[in-house]
């Protein structure tokens, strides 16, 4: 888990360069640290029945960056900690993959006669 600056994200998009983030979370929904955790507690108490996993564009604010893939996964009555966790990382190694492929595919092409700058 790391947290990083304005001065380290704000030249690489400068450039146009897009960096993305995992983060077991739906959009606008909980942010930073122990996201899991945090959702899994909540439902306990009977505050939420779902969570979920987003990746997104890694932008200065923290995780509100535009969402690339977003999964919902339900918090289920009696679950522990451990067991949604579980739930979580697989649908987290399933969306890295599928939003890292989606953002290499939106990257321009060179054609014939573009040279690389």
């Amino acid at each position: 888990m790391h947290i990083f600056t304005s001065s380290f994200i704000t030249p690489i998009n400068t450039r146009g360069i897009q960096i993305i983030n995992l983060h077991p979370a739906l959009p606008n929904d909980i942010v930073g640290a122990n996201a899991i955790q945090r959702a899994w507690e909540e439902g306990r108490q009977g505050k939420r029945k779902a969570t979920g996993v987003m990746v997104h564009e890694l932008i200065v604010d923290l995780d509100a960056g535009s969402p690339i893939v977003v999964q919902e996964v339900e918090i289920r009555e009696g679950e522990s900690l451990g067991e949604l966790e579980e739930r979580i990382h697989k649908v987290e190694h399933k969306l890295i993959v599928e939003g890292t492929r989606k953002v290499i595919e939106s990257v321009p092409r060179l054609g014939e006669g573009d040279k690389e700058v």
